[in-house]
């Protein structure tokens, strides 16, 4: 293909909403599809490049979870199908076994690795200005679907620093051409549970491992952070009763967030799985605590987009994301795409897309 030019992008509080891609693009079956589309039918609507997660990626961390099975040091507790939250696999640690970084085949390096080179041979290598975005599934989350809640506690450790070695293998190939995209369910689940005059103590606990990640990176490195519901089977774990559990995990990262790491983005999912967002102005309204805490050069993205709910009120919802934060945000689905059917992805794509354009 011809070598395509994206020019750098403001940041969205200029007023220019662009698209956010989650992760997961079922429309395709390989990264250089997915890169390709980007270069040319989004060009200059994008502010990162997305490999798509295609492949075995497209299930989130299930091939992480399962793969665990070819360890000696683990044996398998449960096996499940995944179809649900509670039909998943389950691994223990065995007797007089430890278990450390070695034995965890994450892939988030290799894959990266991967996507950078076909940037490359799309004659568009990833740049600062336009970086390829790396989904990195957060250490206790898959601690968590491995080995259950009380065991991922101590293990999660272990998982932080088999992230922590990848991270920093694509940062010394890459530098500022890459981005992480932190993926945080298990965390935002968390603080929506906890009653609400206990939810900035919560959101202040559970921040603290995504917090310690970032802070072990090389001095330099970009994260952006996608907070999220769950979308296992196109169903929430949890739903939210308003935007409240958002402002509190943001503004626990925000404050927390190590010197030295670039704080890009942060999606905030405004409902989770088939369900599309409420019209009811008061679920937004806490969004108003944001105004004073978040960094103007942190753009803000509003986890909306949704094929099922009219136009109309999608720009509504979007109208009353906006008018709260008083800024402009960009706009992207709650999560990624790949428990839609293709043609439901392109749906929800072009529903997005559409909600780019000026509301006023």
């Amino acid at each position: 293909m011809e070598e395509t030019t994206t020019k750098p992008i403001p940041p969205s509080p200029t007023g220019q909403r662009r698209m956010h891609l989650v992760g997961t693009l079922p429309q395709f079956d390989e990264p250089g599809a997915a890169l390709s589309w980007q270069l040319n039918d989004l060009q200059g609507q994008v502010r990162r490049l997305s490999g798509g997660e295609t492949g075995e990626r497209a299930i989130w961390i299930v091939p992480v979870v399962q793969r665990l099975a070819r360890e000696p040091v683990v044996r398998r507790v449960r096996s499940g199908g995944w179809t649900r939250y509670d039909d998943v696999d389950r691994f223990a640690v065995r007797r007089g076994r430890r278990l450390e970084p070695r034995h965890l085949d994450l892939r988030v390096a290799q894959y990266g690795a991967e996507e950078l080179r076909v940037l490359s041979d799309l004659g568009h290598p990833a740049t600062e200005d336009t970086p390829l975005q790396v989904g990195v599934p957060g250490n206790f989350d898959m601690a968590l679907f491995s080995f259950g809640p009380v065991a991922a506690l101590r293990l999660a450790p272990v998982f932080r620093r088999r992230l922590g070695q990848d991270i920093a293998a694509l940062i010394a190939q890459a530098g500022p051409a890459v981005v992480f995209q932190l993926e945080m369910p298990v965390e935002l689940v968390a603080v929506a549970a906890a009653p609400g005059p206990v939810q900035p103590v919560a959101a202040r606990v559970v921040a603290r491992s995504v917090l310690r990640q970032v802070a072990e990176a090389p001095a330099g490195a970009r994260f952006g952070v996608h907070l999220c519901l769950g979308d296992l089977g196109h169903r929430a774990l949890r739903q939210l009763p308003d935007t409240a559990p958002l402002v509190h995990l943001t503004n626990a990262l925000v404050r927390g967030w190590p010197r030295g790491r670039r704080l890009d983005f942060v999606h905030l999912p405004m409902s989770g799985g088939n369900r599309p967002p409420p019209l009811d102005p008061g679920f937004y309204a806490p969004l108003h605590g944001l105004r004073e805490t978040m960094p103007v050069e942190t753009e803000l993205i509003a986890g909306l987009a949704h094929e099922e709910q009219t136009l109309t009120d999608q720009i509504q919802v979007l109208q009353l994301v906006e008018d709260t934060l008083d800024r402009t945000v960009d706009v992207a689905t709650s999560c990624g795409l790949g428990r839609r059917l293709p043609l439901e992805a392109d749906a929800a794509v072009r529903r997005t897309l559409e909600l780019l354009q000026p509301t006023s």
